[in-house]
């Protein structure tokens, strides 16, 4: 990387620091937010997931969070800021692989404006979910394994497969790139049995957390990864292929994101096929990877274009190297003059739809998944959230267990969820489980949320339009259900209710 590249690393990282901790302190809540955070508090309190409480995804993240929370203080803010460190993070090894590769700052800055700009990152990255933190620990592994084969010892290619594996302890599904990796590793470098073997040594320490969570209970472990999402709908763990094409179609012609999605991928594919015969390394692997996890995002049923994040990086990458090298190999300046205007052309189009979701994102909710447009965006910021979890401090002593039908009003209060409330998506499957089978699993049916309520074991109880029992009907069950019980409404913070027990603690 040459002294203009190396010199602007540092502010370009401190840039995208600054927009996305802006993103993350304004971008709508997403509902899976409130049990990812109350898992990770739980974590704190030396409890483990499958374990102790349902969680639906591999381990790391909670244990991740509950490190970070140590030293910044539970809250949402803290939280979304750690997301949003995590994303800069990752969009500054994206700057730095571009320049590497091209020796173009413009370059550089070009994929930085690409990945801030793309609603698949700003929309997803900043918030806490998955994405951001597998997803770099996922471009490390394409970092270490891309480099040349002569440079890079066997503990180099042990720490690519911890990376790798780290990604997977975050998002299991990932574990399905690991053919990409290999293949490369026996095509590119010259001790190629010994190198996978580095590789596949460093991935297995770098499962350790789901490791040792299987040995402990390998039913649990299992169902929480595999037997909920087959549970979860009609058409099984894979299928239901209607919604993957609807997920397709939204992903090329969908509003604003289908946009950008459509220019990123349209421009890739120029661009590989155009300078082809000086294709680079980086490119072809970033490719690669870009289309294994575009498989893979597109198994799970039902799909979501939510998933499709983590293509954009890679897409990113293969995208700007193909075409800078194929711009820069033009030999008349007229031509060059030419691919550099529609370059920049497809850029500010790429940007524009971008400027469209920001707003939607981050103040009005439309089309939003899981907000209702509008009317319903304040409900999700993270003051009208963070009121609610003071609120309920008002009412509630420390420790003292609360049933709130969505977690994410308990996590950052000083009461915890009431048992089978930690995860507002169990009682989707409980029809589907024996009572054994439920209490293996931290599961209660609605049955047995209004039994615990009418015995009249949590003093205090919260209903949003938030979770799975809200908004409309199902909010108004939950509260006319509370009232039957002897619950009368102590705090409205919004249009979120605060019950308590008249029959007192």
């Amino acid at each position: 990387m040459n002294r203009t590249c190396r010199r602007w690393l540092l502010p370009v990282v401190l840039l995208q620091a600054g927009f996305f901790c802006f993103v993350s302190q304004h971008r709508l809540i997403d509902g899976d937010e409130g049990f990812y955070l109350v898992a990770s508090r739980l974590v704190l309190q030396h409890k483990a997931p499958y374990l102790d409480f349902l969680y639906m995804q591999a381990p790391l993240l909670p244990y991740v969070y509950a490190a970070w929370f140590k030293l910044a203080g539970i809250s949402w803010f803290s939280a979304r800021l750690f997301s949003a460190l995590l994303t800069a993070l990752l969009g500054g090894l994206i700057y730095d692989r571009v320049c590497r590769e091209t020796g173009k700052w413009l370059a550089g800055f070009a994929a930085v404006i690409l990945f801030a700009s793309a609603s698949l990152i700003f929309a997803w990255y900043p918030i806490v979910k998955t994405f951001a933190l597998a997803s770099l620990f996922l471009f490390l592994t394409y970092l270490i394994v891309l480099r040349p084969a002569a440079s890079t010892p066997g503990w180099l290619m042990a720490l690519a497969g911890v990376c790798f594996g780290v990604s997977v302890d975050v998002r299991s599904y990932v574990a399905a790139v690991i053919p990409v990796f290999l293949a490369w590793v026996l095509w590119r470098h010259r001790a190629r049995r010994t190198a996978s073997l580095w590789f596949l040594g460093g991935f297995v320490l770098g499962i350790t957390p789901s490791l040792a969570l299987f040995f402990a209970s390998p039913d649990a472990f299992l169902f929480n990864n595999v037997g909920y999402h087959a549970l979860r709908s009609e058409h099984g763990l894979i299928g239901d292929w209607r919604n993957k094409v609807s997920i397709v179609w939204l992903m090329f012609a969908g509003t604003h994101t289908g946009g950008q999605f459509s220019i990123l991928a349209a421009s890739c594919a120029a661009g590989v096929i155009l300078s082809r015969r000086r294709l680079r390394d980086a490119s072809l692997l970033s490719l690669a990877v870009a289309l294994a996890l575009a498989v893979i995002s597109l198994l799970p049923t039902p799909s979501s274009l939510q998933y499709f994040s983590m293509i954009i990086p890679f897409l990113i990458v293969a995208t700007v190297c193909s075409l800078s090298d194929y711009v820069s190999a033009l030999p008349s300046p007229r031509d060059f003059r030419l691919a550099s205007a529609v370059c920049g052309l497809l850029l500010a189009g790429f940007i524009g739809f971008g400027l469209l979701s920001f707003g939607e994102y981050l103040y009005s909710g439309r089309e939003v998944p899981g907000i209702k447009g509008e009317i319903d965006a304040h409900n999700w910021t993270l003051q009208q959230v963070s009121a609610v979890s003071l609120a309920i401090d008002q009412l509630a002593v420390p420790g003292e267990k609360v049933v709130s039908f969505w977690p994410g009003f308990v996590f950052a209060s000083w009461a915890d969820p009431y048992p089978g409330f930690e995860n507002n998506f169990g009682v989707w499957i409980a029809p589907d489980l024996t009572p054994s089978q439920r209490r293996k699993y931290r599961i209660l049916a609605a049955g047995e949320m209004e039994a615990a309520c009418a015995a009249h074991g949590p003093h205090i109880a919260v209903v949003g339009n938030q979770g799975i029992f809200s908004g409309g009907a199902e909010y108004a069950a939950s509260a006319h259900m509370l009232q039957r019980h002897g619950y009368i409404l102590a705090r409205m913070v919004g249009e979120t209710s605060i019950y308590e027990c008249c029959a007192g603690r």
